[in-house]
């Protein structure tokens, strides 16, 4: 009797463990140009039918990143549609009727970013930053989904029966200074291990294990952010190679936090390389926690449970 089945593939966690930040680069003085390969495989024992898929893997475009051009193929092949979702991701979407035992999804893209220095911008006073925070809202109120916001993995902080005394926003304080200060103290709690979490873990379960990968650390640093009533959201995408030609582990998607700084607006904080986004951060996709920014899920009729993907990803320098 077949069945209708939704999946939402993990990507593997990354493996690149925490460096010290005087070991990362930040400052350069020309433009970082990648070109991306992201292919997806999944097998599956008995056929399945009706595949209805939906893609977030078209990297994201603002000020400081463009899409210089982008591919996808699917195997078997299918007419693909797309759309924006309410976060502004690019959304792609197919459908395979037809019985098949194997999907392939293949991105191919060229991005620009310019981002050599995250800090450079304006800082406000703290005054000034409360009262551009509430214009803001005023003006922009879908802000208020990336504050209010509560899931199992960024739920309400007072709810957790975990012990811990979560970083403040103190009054006076820069915002900047105080998320630096909670991705510093995230550290206590949570070390980096793979294989001890999934996709679809809790925050209580990670902080209860004191381990857990880069989803681990952005989704806590979420919930740190909104509990003082400041705008963060997901971020999921891939992190480029430090230095061309060094050793790395390879490639995998990875994911890291925005908070909206009043005065510089959305800027990225890597909870897990304890640094702020630069240009060998290349975002593709954003969301209120992970299930809103999942480079592949969907739905399929059938018997069949499939194995983990296999997915290769490749990263260059241009």
């Amino acid at each position: 009797m077949s069945s209708l089945r939704s999946f939402w593939p993990p990507s593997p966690p990354s493996t690149r463990r925490p460096r010290p930040i005087s070991s990362i680069p930040i400052w350069k003085s020309r433009d970082m140009r990648y070109f991306i390969e992201h292919e997806t495989v999944l097998e599956y024992p008995e056929a399945v039918r009706e595949h209805h898929v939906e893609l977030r893997l078209t990297p994201r475009e603002d000020s400081y990143q463009r899409l210089l051009g982008i591919t996808l193929e699917t195997e078997p092949t299918a007419g693909l549609r797309g759309y924006r979702d309410y976060y502004g991701n690019q959304v792609t979407c197919f459908d395979i009727i037809q019985p098949h035992r194997r999907l392939v999804t293949r991105m191919r893209a060229e991005v620009e970013n310019t981002l050599a220095n995250p800090f450079d911008f304006q800082p406000l006073s703290p005054g000034d930053e409360q009262e551009r925070l509430r214009e803001a809202l005023r003006t922009t109120p879908a802000l208020y989904d990336y504050i209010l916001s509560r899931s199992p993995a960024t739920p309400n902080l007072g709810r957790l029966d975990q012990g811990f005394a979560f970083p403040c926003h103190e009054p006076g304080r820069p915002v900047l200074e105080s998320v630096q200060q909670a991705m510093e103290w995230i550290t206590t709690v949570l070390r980096y291990k793979a294989g001890v979490t999934t996709v679809h873990s809790t925050l209580a379960q990670a902080l209860t294990a004191a381990a857990g990968v880069c989803q681990d650390f952005a989704h806590l640093l979420i919930a740190i952010v909104r509990s003082w009533k400041i705008p963060a959201r997901y971020v999921m995408g891939y992190l480029a190679s430090r230095e061309e030609g060094a050793e790395e582990a390879p490639p995998a998607t990875h994911a890291w936090t925005e908070v909206f700084i009043p005065g510089r607006g959305w800027t990225g904080f890597d909870a897990t390389q304890q640094i702020l986004a630069n240009d060998l951060f290349i975002p593709v996709a954003v969301g209120r926690d992970y299930l809103d920014a999942a480079p592949q899920r969907g739905s399929f009729k059938g018997d069949a449970a499939g194995d983990n993907p296999v997915i290769r990803l490749s990263i260059s320098q241009q």
